[in-house]
C-alpha cells in the first residue's frame, strides 16, 4: 500500500477505533434506539437490515447543491428522514452499525475521470463517492473487512452486496480511494461542499496516477 498518497491511513488491526463515536457519527439515544430495532442475529444480517431500512424509510435526495451536505450529524439525518447524498448515507449507516456493535470505517474516493479533466485544464465540479468498510465474520468464522456501498439503492435484503476491501489496490471501478476515516469531519475537517472539493483536489495531487487502472495507463503520466 502506498501510504504517502493517502490522506488518512486505515488501522485495520485497531478494531475498537472504528466503534467510537465522532462529531458527525455520534451514537445518541436516538441512534441507539433505532439500531436496537434493526439488530439481527448476525452482524451480516444487521448490516443488510440497516441498508434496507435506510432505503425504505428515508428519502435519498439528488440535489448536488443542497447546503446541508457534510453539515449534519447522523441523528439530524435520521430525524429529518432525508439523505442529501452518499455522505449522509455513509454517516447514518456508520452510526447505526457502530451502535449495533459493528466496527465501521468511512472510505472516501475521487473520480479518476474527474482527475483527468483537472489535468487537461477543464473546469469541473468535484466528483467522488463515500463507501463504508465493515468488520464481519465470514461463513468460516473468520473476521474480515468488507466493502459496502451504503448509498446503493436496495429494495430487498438480497440486493445488498458485500465486496472485498482491498487496501493495496485502491481502485473501485472508476473511483480511487484516498482516505479511510472514522469520521470525515473529525479526520479531514470536511464541513461543506467547498471543503470536500479542496480535500479531494489535495488528495488527487498527492496520489500516484500510475496506480489508476481504468483511466490512466501505466505510462508515467
Amino acid at each position: 500500500m502506498d501510504k504517502d498518497s493517502l490522506l488518512v491511513t486505515p488501522e485495520l488491526n485497531n478494531i475498537n477505533k472504528y466503534l467510537k463515536s465522532g462529531t458527525r457519527t455520534e451514537i445518541t439515544d436516538v441512534i441507539n434506539r433505532k439500531a436496537k430495532i434493526l439488530k439481527d442475529r448476525t452482524d451480516g444480517l444487521t448490516v443488510k437490515r440497516i441498508l434496507l431500512w435506510m432505503n425504505k424509510y428515508t428519502s435519498r435526495l439528488h440535489d448536488g447543491n443542497d447546503n446541508r451536505k457534510f453539515k449534519r450529524s447522523a441523528t439530524e439525518i435520521l430525524q429529518s428522514m432525508e439523505r442529501t447524498g452518499c455522505c449522509d448515507s455513509c454517516t447514518l449507516f456508520t452510526a447505526l452499525a457502530r451502535s449495533a456493535g459493528i466496527p465501521t470505517m468511512q472510505i472516501i474516493t475521487l473520480s479518476k475521470r474527474w482527475g483527468e479533466d483537472i489535468d487537461k485544464g477543464r473546469r469541473t465540479e468535484t466528483s467522488g463517492h463515500f463507501f463504508v468498510g465493515v468488520y464481519l465474520k465470514d461463513i468460516h468464522g473468520k473476521f474480515n473487512w468488507v466493502l459496502v456501498d451504503s448509498d446503493r439503492c436496495v429494495t430487498d435484503i438480497r440486493d445488498v452486496r458485500f465486496g472485498h476491501l482491498n487496501i493495496v489496490d485502491r481502485n473501485i471501478g472508476d473511483l480511487y480511494t484516498f482516505a479511510y476515516v472514522t469520521d470525515y469531519f473529525d479526520d479531514l475537517g470536511i464541513d461543506s461542499i467547498e471543503k470536500m472539493a479542496e480535500v479531494q483536489l489535495e488528495a488527487y495531487k498527492r496520489c500516484d496516477k500510475r496506480n489508476f487502472t481504468d483511466v490512466y495507463e501505466i505510462d508515467g503520466r
